[in-house]
Parts: C-alpha cells; sequence; structure tokens
C-alpha cells in the first residue's frame, strides 16, 4: 500500500469519527455551537489541520511549477470543448487565460488552508472551501467516468493519480470537511483574528512571489522524470516499476541525420513552439552557439514546430545551429522555458537554465570539467 493511499484511510477514518461524534452530540445537544460539542471540537480542529497541510502540499507543487498546471487546464478546456460542441467557444476563451489562473489557484489554494487552519474568517473560508473541493469532485468525477484527462494534476508532477483515485480523494475531502462547514460559525480564530488574517495575507503574497519567481526562472524543485542527474540514456530506454520507461516520450527525430546526444557534451536548446519564442532570447540561443564553437560541446536544437515550418522560421531568426523535432508535451517536461537549455554529459543532465538566466560559455564549460 502507497503513502498517499494510506493518507487517505486515514482522511477517511477522521472524517467518519468527527462526523459520528458530531452526530452523536448533537443529538444530546441540539446545537452547532463548538463550545457546548468538546469532543467534535477538537476533532473539527484536527480535521481543519489535515486538510490545510494537504492544501499547503498541493498548492506549493503547483505554485512551484504553475505552467505545468496550466499546461493541466488547458488540456481540461481542450477536452470540454470537445465533448460539449456547444460551448466549445466558451471554453477556448479560458485557453489564453490558463497561465494566470493557474498561478491565482494554486496561490489562492495556500493562502486559503492558512485560512482555515488559524480560523480566519470562518464563515467565508469554510464556504469556499466547500465550493473549492465540490467543483474539484464534480471535475475529477468527469474525468474517471469519461477516462477524457488521465490525470487531474491535483499535486502537479510530485505524485500522479489515476483518475478514480483523484475522484476518491475528493469525496473523502468534501466528506471530512461537513463538520467543519456546519460549525463554521462558532469556530474562532487563533490566537486573534487579526494575526490569522495578516498570516493569510502574507502567505499569499509571499507565495505568489515565490510561485512567480519559479515561472521566470524554472521550478526550484523539479518532480519530473527530466530532472538535473537523471542519465536519459538510462531513462528513456529502462523500463521502471510500472513496465515502461520514465522517459518514454522521447523520440527525436533528425532530419538531417542523427546526432548522438548522449555522447559527449551537448547543450539542448528546447523551443516547444518556435512561433511564440520572444525574439531577443531566440537570438541569444545563436550567440550561446557561436561562442562554444570549438569547445566540443555540440549545440541542438529541439522543437515540436514543424520541419516545414522551421525551413522559413530558421533564417528569419538567424540561426545555424542544426534541430531536432520531438513531440510538444515532452518538450514542455523536459524544461519549462521557450527557449531554455538544457546541458548533457554523456547523457546525463547536469544543469537547466531558463531563457532570462542563459548559460555563458565559460559557466557551461566550468560545468563540464
Amino acid at each position: 500500500m502507497s503513502t498517499y493511499q494510506i493518507i487517505g484511510i486515514l482522511f477517511a477514518i477522521m472524517g467518519t469519527i468527527t462526523c459520528g461524534s458530531l452526530a452523536f452530540e448533537w443529538s444530546k445537544r441540539k446545537t452547532l455551537d463548538l463550545d457546548y460539542l468538546p469532543i467534535t471540537g477538537i476533532l473539527v480542529f484536527i480535521i481543519r489541520w489535515m486538510v490545510g497541510i494537504l492544501f499547503i502540499y498541493s498548492g506549493f507543487v503547483k505554485a512551484n511549477d504553475y505552467i505545468g498546471f496550466a499546461f493541466k487546464l488547458e488540456e481540461y478546456f481542450t477536452v470540454f470543448g470537445v465533448n460539449f460542441p456547444g460551448l466549445k467557444g466558451f471554453f477556448d476563451l479560458f485557453i489564453p487565460l490558463a497561465q494566470p489562473m493557474a498561478w491565482f489557484i494554486a496561490v489562492f489554494e495556500i493562502a486559503l488552508a492558512v485560512a482555515l487552519m488559524f480560523g480566519w474568517q470562518m464563515n467565508l473560508t469554510a464556504w469556499l472551501t466547500m465550493l473549492m473541493m465540490i467543483f474539484f469532485t464534480v471535475l475529477t468525477g468527469y474525468s474517471h467516468v469519461t477516462g477524457s484527462v488521465t490525470d487531474c494534476g491535483c499535486f502537479g508532477d510530485a505524485l500522479h493519480l489515476e483518475p478514480w483515485e483523484s475522484f476518491v480523494k475528493d469525496i473523502i475531502l468534501t466528506g471530512a470537511l461537513i463538520p467543519v462547514f456546519l460549525m463554521r460559525k462558532s469556530i474562532r480564530p487563533i490566537p486573534t483574528a487579526k494575526i490569522a488574517g495578516y498570516l493569510t495575507g502574507i502567505t499569499f503574497l509571499v507565495t505568489g512571489v515565490y510561485s512567480y519567481y519559479c515561472h521566470e526562472h524554472l521550478p526550484r524543485i523539479d518532480y519530473r522524470a527530466y530532472k538535473i542527474g537523471v542519465n536519459l540514456a538510462d531513462c528513456t530506454t529502462i523500463p521502471g516499476p510500472e513496465g515502461y520507461p520514465k522517459c518514454k516520450d522521447w523520440d527525436p527525430y533528425f532530419p538531417d541525420g542523427d546526432i548522438a546526444l548522449f555522447e559527449g557534451n551537448t547543450l539542448m536548446i528546447f523551443m516547444y513552439n518556435a512561433e511564440k519564442a520572444p525574439e531577443e532570447p531566440v537570438k541569444h540561443t545563436e550567440e550561446v552557439f557561436q561562442s562554444l564553437n570549438g569547445t566540443g560541446v555540440k549545440v541542438v536544437g529541439a522543437t515540436a514546430t514543424g520541419p516545414s515550418r522551421m525551413k522559413t522560421l530558421i533564417p528569419e531568426m538567424g540561426l545555424t545551429y542544426p534541430f531536432a523535432y520531438l513531440d510538444q508535451t515532452t518538450l514542455k517536461t523536459v524544461v519549462r522555458s521557450n527557449p531554455g537549455y538544457v546541458l548533457l554529459k554523456q547523457g546525463i543532465v547536469i544543469k537547466k537554465w531558463h531563457h532570462n538566466d542563459a548559460p555563458s560559455k565559460t559557466e557551461i564549460l566550468e560545468l563540464l570539467k
């Protein structure tokens, strides 16, 4: 049994005990005031902190890499547009807003967790928490029934859940929160309403800044298969516990002849969408390439933009290094930047850079010593 399954069982047990305690004490006292329900009050406090800690973890892994969460939102909007043709135009409106929505949801989830744990504005907090859980329960239930989206993205790349697991998780959490919702008006803030409010506001601000920093300089914690230290030669060929390689989608196509990416030293420049890559960072990739001439470091681009389109774009962008073609999802997974840099030494991922932190020749050579 996995860790998250054990945690799920604990939540289910605590939720059941709390609901049972509430039913028993209410039958004796006929009130939902926690001052008269001592056992339920303790259990509700524990539930609030359990759910709050889970929300913080869930929100953090999304805030750490809200670009990845935005890709998942885009997938949902696209799927809904296909499954509900009459509303396709409506769902298409949200696709360009996926990134700001992902940022807000991740940051809001963490701030809501703090508000729930410290009891700030519990009438509002309980309503927002319950509405959020009902929304996600419907969403994961739809994914489970239809199989349209295979991973809800609830815990980013840190933990992948099957649709049915996500659905059951949300049902358990929603059930556990029922006593909190029912007794929201008698839950007092700790230590005071002012301090609880400050903690909630500061959490939103700090988390928001951190999340945006990760957006501009790559996630601080990389949960993906292509993280630093991974040997891609092994990751793309050796089956894992699931029965297939973790990097199973790595399948580059070289129109001008194969390039041994995993031999020697290679700097890969990823542009999952060359047409949308910003002009100055793209120009700088050529400068990096030129600076590495004669150093023994191969420079290879990788894009999901089609070869025919790239034949036009490459001279327009003034690029002279060769390109490989990969699936867009794989490119987005490897590095959250367009363009982004990945340094390989004998197939091992040594370093990644966002285009805002583009490496110099000196830095690259120093890392390869």
